[in-house]
């Protein structure tokens, strides 16, 4: 499950929840927090150096590709060489 449908399937749960079960969960993930800083500062390290890897050209040339764009056109939509495009998506294929 990937991390949009885990937020989305969160917040479906939430809307189901009475006021004192959403006081209770949150006084306890607050809790959480508080006692745990070194998990939470190594969780979103976790989720934001998974972010960018999401966000580099190489990234974007593979989803590109896969899309079925051409070298060219997606030479032209990330604003980079034919040649880094090549690389990226041959990079990939092996």
């Amino acid at each position: 499950m990937n991390y949009d449908n885990y937020i989305m399937k969160q917040l479906y749960n939430m809307a189901e929840l009475s006021e004192a079960a959403k006081q209770a969960r949150n006084d306890y993930q607050r809790e959480y927090r508080r006692k745990h800083p070194e998990k939470l500062k190594q969780y979103m390290n976790r989720y934001w150096e998974k972010k960018a890897e999401q966000y580099t050209p190489e990234a974007k040339a593979r989803e590109l590709s896969s899309q079925g764009y051409t070298q060219r056109q997606i030479a032209d939509l990330l604003n980079i060489s034919l040649g880094a495009v090549n690389k990226y998506v041959n990079k990939h294929e092996q």
